[in-house]
């Protein structure tokens, strides 16, 4: 069973403030606003914990790839499952060299798992999505959101990472505009006593 935790986040309101941090030699860079044409959901995600702020990749770039943290289930403890998903964002005029990461960007990430492989775009942009997840599990261990998968602008389809148990949803609206550009989490932070589920649900956003 889980008790419901009410953790308020600070909105960030310096419109078009952008902020860069070195990490493993990668740089995490995000918009904390920007114009947006349309916002994307699903219906099958779970309502355990809270929506974080809305992380937007730098103006001038789209998510081409994304990569996922993960706990792998072990029967033994009290499984999360899926904790965070990253946007991989490259430049509209950038060549096919997707092995050059311009930056990436996520939203609340969850405490447990390893970061995955990134996933990428043959060519263009993410544009649509889909969840994998449990539904509610009584006295047993929940686990909420298990997976994720993507639709490419060029048709491709890029499976995550993640584990399986739950099932899959519907897919989200395809974007308008030219990709993905950001992305908003509900994520339920770390429970002293109860049953700990990490990523609840997902929101993208897409920008012309």
């Amino acid at each position: 069973m889980h008790r419901f935790t009410s953790i308020t986040f600070s909105l960030l309101v310096f419109i078009g403030l952008q902020v860069s941090v070195q990490t493993a030699g990668r740089r995490f860079e995000r918009s904390i606003e920007r114009p947006f044409v349309s916002l994307l959901t699903v219906p099958n995600g779970m309502k355990w914990g809270s929506w974080a702020q809305r992380e937007f990749c730098p103006s001038g770039t789209y998510a081409a790839g994304f990569s996922l943290k993960v706990e792998e289930l072990s029967v033994l403890s009290d499984n999360t499952a899926l904790n965070a998903i990253r946007l991989h964002c490259i430049s509209l005029f950038k060549g096919s060299g997707l092995d050059e990461l311009d930056s990436f960007v996520e939203s609340n990430v969850g405490s447990w798992g390893q970061w995955t492989k990134i996933k990428w775009c043959p060519s263009g942009f993410l544009k649509a999505f889909q969840l994998r997840v449990e539904s509610s599990q009584g006295i047993r261990d929940d686990t909420a959101v298990n997976n994720i998968r993507f639709n490419c602008t060029e048709g491709s389809l890029l499976l995550g990472d993640g584990t399986d148990k739950g099932e899959w949803g519907d897919w989200s609206s395809s974007c308008q505009g030219r990709g993905m550009c950001g992305i908003m989490t509900r994520i339920e932070e770390k429970l002293k006593f109860g049953d700990d589920t990490a990523l609840n649900d997902a929101r993208m956003f897409c920008c012309d």
